[in-house]
């Protein structure tokens, strides 16, 4: 109900719940591949850039500190204490998990392809930047041609370098932002003071 104390409104509970498992992922393949986009949408980006930085298992950084160099099956496939996961469903190189990597692209990078125009034509520019993060460089190579995201802090002023292609245009919103602006193709220098982010 709207009425609900922020502790017993369904994202306070959630907040709880991964406060009470110290913020460590509690998903499996379903759970994990919408995880993410949710709570960004949900205006839980914090908690996603939490779960994206925790080195506890179960987590991506644990697999990565354990000498992954791709996703696991299981989020217990090897483990410190125990080693080897079981024998079955036991694979090293499997995908289901990598579901961050879209969000990463579309979240942290800012950079979506629009479903109604293929292949870039249109693209959707919208990060949710985290001032843990830093920085980040995103370049990727659409069917429309290069597209570029790059952001920095300096300060409390948040700066953002984005590429749109030749022929391509772009919906683009800062974060905080409710307003979009429209973009041609051409390099552009955005910045905003960010003072929580």
């Amino acid at each position: 109900s709207l009425t609900e104390k922020p502790k017993s409104s369904p994202s306070g509970r959630l907040r709880q719940n991964f406060a009470d498992h110290g913020n460590c992922l509690q998903t499996g393949f379903l759970g994990t591949s919408i995880l993410m986009a949710t709570l960004t949408d949900h205006g839980m980006a914090d908690i996603a850039y939490q779960l994206l930085f925790q080195r506890n298992n179960p987590s991506w950084l644990y697999s990565i500190d354990n000498g992954a160099t791709t996703i696991w099956e299981r989020w217990n496939s090897y483990r410190r204490d125990t080693g080897l996961g079981p024998n079955s469903m036991n694979s090293f190189n499997h995908y289901a998990y990598g579901a961050v990597c879209e969000w990463i692209w579309e979240t942290v990078a800012g950079i979506s392809a629009d479903p109604r125009q293929p292949g870039f034509r249109h693209i959707i520019m919208r990060p949710v930047p985290d001032r843990r993060l830093g920085h980040l460089r995103a370049h990727y190579q659409s069917a429309a041609g290069p597209i570029r995201s790059e952001w920095h802090y300096k300060g409390d002023t948040w700066h953002w370098d984005i590429t749109i292609p030749a022929g391509a245009t772009a919906t683009v919103t800062l974060p905080g932002d409710t307003i979009s602006t429209r973009y041609t193709s051409g390099t552009y220098h955005l910045q905003k003071k960010l003072t929580v982010m």
